[in-house]
């Protein structure tokens, strides 16, 4: 990709930004000081999943630099690289080869001057994935953390707490598995069997089995749990438009999130920004926002040095043993569920401080506005960096995420 002459630090550039899918919205700027464009990628991966890691972007005017997220562009000649989980991605090489060794490569020139990982898991994952390489040192000195953000309006929360009725519990997520679909519907099974007033709605594509790296393969597995979506404690809507998501969120006392792998958790961030507290487990990049009995509830699970479910194991997912502690562990928790709502099934103002922080949550972490402002100030330091210096972090002004919602509270700022 071409690349305009080296501007000085308060130019207004033009930065080319790869649309890698909906992430690269959450992991650049909403707006901008600086000329986005929001460019097309060659899409390998469809000539071949072992692809999926690298891309060449589409032609266009002269860039300053090039913001890819996931996929290694190959030819850009200033890059800054985010990411969610492993970088590069080579699931489909186990040894090295070619591919994966022209990836790396890219990542370790002096090109590629910043590696952002969205959350503090997935740098942990990054170290993991490249600790012990001999050039694992250069990698380290430029990979830094920026956390997702969205829009905030300025909507209030409308939720009645002195209301009647059941309390209402949200469930959003494509891939049904992976992400806890079966753990919320085990919840309303559970609360119809004993008469508790909750009622979960399920707003998901019920996506499972192979495509998702996650869940038991096994022939009929998710039947059951599909079974469940018709109970009448359960409202089950399909996929939604984002406005009736955003509703839904809004009206119901928590969002569900009991997922065995998330490299984020948009869903979460999404029911925070509309005052709801969330019900997550304790791994991967959730309890980087997610506080226990602050801003919502936290199930404990069983993870490895990194932060990921210690029960994974993808060459086992076809086995009976995997299928039975995948449905054991769902059941764990839908009961861990149940018995950390008892305080608010009938005293539902008990719920708003919770929903006071998930708020401010959002609005510390992951406002649009202050994020948008960090990448300007990012690509205008990485613009005006030179080629044939190595690229490092600026400790003045490189600021990892906070680690924490209550980080983020110490620091008064996200």
């Amino acid at each position: 990709m071409r690349q305009a002459n080296p501007p000085s630090a308060e130019k207004r550039l033009r930065v080319a930004v790869l649309r890698d899918r909906y992430q690269s919205t959450f992991m650049s700027p909403r707006t901008s000081r600086h000329e986005i464009e929001r460019r097309r990628f060659l899409p390998l991966n469809l000539a071949s999943s072992a692809l999926d890691g690298v891309t060449v972007a589409a032609p266009g005017l002269p860039v300053d630099l090039v913001h890819a997220h996931n996929r290694i562009p190959l030819g850009a000649s200033r890059l800054i690289m985010s990411f969610e989980s492993a970088l590069p991605r080579r699931y489909a090489f186990k040894e090295d080869n070619t591919i994966v060794r022209t990836m790396t490569n890219a990542i370790r020139s002096r090109r590629c001057r910043r590696i952002v990982g969205m959350s503090h898991f997935a740098r942990r994952l990054f170290i993991e994935q490249h600790q012990g390489a001999p050039y694992f040192d250069a990698l380290d000195a430029k990979c830094m953390v920026r956390h997702p953000s969205l829009p905030l309006t300025d909507n209030p929360d409308t939720l009645d707490l002195s209301e009647d009725g059941p309390l209402r519990l949200v469930f959003v997520g494509g891939h049904f598995g992976r992400k806890g679909g079966c753990a919320a519907v085990r919840i309303a099974e559970l609360a119809h069997e004993r008469s508790l007033p909750v009622h979960v709605t399920i707003i998901s594509n019920l996506e499972v089995g192979e495509a998702n790296w996650i869940d038991p393969t096994t022939e009929g597995f998710f039947d059951p749990y599909f079974e469940l979506l018709k109970l009448p404690t359960v409202s089950f809507l399909g996929t939604q438009p984002n406005a009736v998501v955003h509703e839904t969120l809004a009206a119901s006392h928590f969002a569900l999130l009991p997922t065995f792998a998330d490299t984020f958790g948009y869903s979460a961030i999404e029911a925070m920004a509309d005052h709801t507290p969330v019900i997550g487990t304790d791994v991967c990049a959730l309890p980087e926002f997610v506080e226990d009995g602050v801003n919502g509830l936290m199930l404990p699970m069983e993870t490895t040095a990194s932060g990921a479910w210690a029960g994974e194991n993808y060459d086992e997912r076809g086995d009976a043993a995997y299928a039975r502690r995948f449905r054991e562990e769902t059941d764990r928790l839908a009961e861990a569920t149940l018995e950390r709502l008892t305080p608010y099934l009938h005293d539902r103002t008990a719920l708003a401080p919770l929903r006071k922080a998930a708020r401010d949550t959002a609005t510390r972490m992951f406002a649009a506005e202050p994020a948008g402002k960090a990448w300007d100030d990012l690509y205008s330091r990485v613009a005006a960096e030179s080629l044939d210096e190595d690229p490092k972090l600026d400790p003045a002004a490189d600021v990892s995420s906070p680690a924490s919602y209550a980080e983020a509270r110490g620091a008064g700022s996200a």
